[in-house]
């Protein structure tokens, strides 16, 4: 029976049976993919900040809905408790 759920976030029900269980994993990395004002295209670069992406890909555009989600992203995460 699946536990209440009291707030919002990643849940993982198991269930008994022969199959491997599944492994927990870090929650706090993401991939983005989409324009941006600048940049090296179809490469995967790491960032560990808003400012690393300002200073890679050029910040906010305002026809770039990646560089928003990349802000929400590390403001979201901000928040958080460590």
């Amino acid at each position: 029976m699946p536990a209440t759920l009291t707030y919002p976030g990643v849940y993982i029900e198991e269930i008994p049976s022969g199959v491997r269980t599944i492994i927990g994993v870090a929650t706090s990395i993401t991939a983005f993919v989409g324009y941006t004002q600048r940049g090296l295209d179809n490469r995967a670069t790491q960032i560990f900040s808003f400012a690393d992406f300002e200073r890679g890909f050029g910040g906010l555009a305002p026809d770039s809905e990646l560089s928003f989600a990349v802000q929400q992203f590390y403001q979201m995460a901000a928040r958080l408790p460590t």
